[in-house]
């Protein structure tokens, strides 16, 4: 399963932005919070919807990767897996 600095890193590349500063702004966020992307972490579902139109993906499949980052029940965790 792809995490979300999978899809970060694919925006940018659709997007031709060759730094996470740029793609902080093209998506009005700090680059702060990219550290935390890089770190594992994500952003909220408004920056995942902006990924997976620039990536012509369904926006949920962006939304349950970051909700299986988060999710500690096994079995909440492993419906977003699916």
């Amino acid at each position: 399963m792809k995490t979300f600095e999978n899809y970060f890193d694919e925006f940018k590349a659709k997007l031709k932005i060759d730094s996470d500063y740029k793609a902080a702004q093209e998506l009005g966020v700090t680059r702060q919070q990219i550290t935390k992307i890089r770190n594992g972490g994500s952003l909220g579902k408004e920056k995942c919807m902006r990924i997976a139109n620039v990536l012509k993906i369904d926006p949920l499949e962006i939304i349950a990767t970051t909700e299986v980052s988060k999710e500690k029940n096994p079995e909440l965790k492993a419906m977003w897996i699916r």
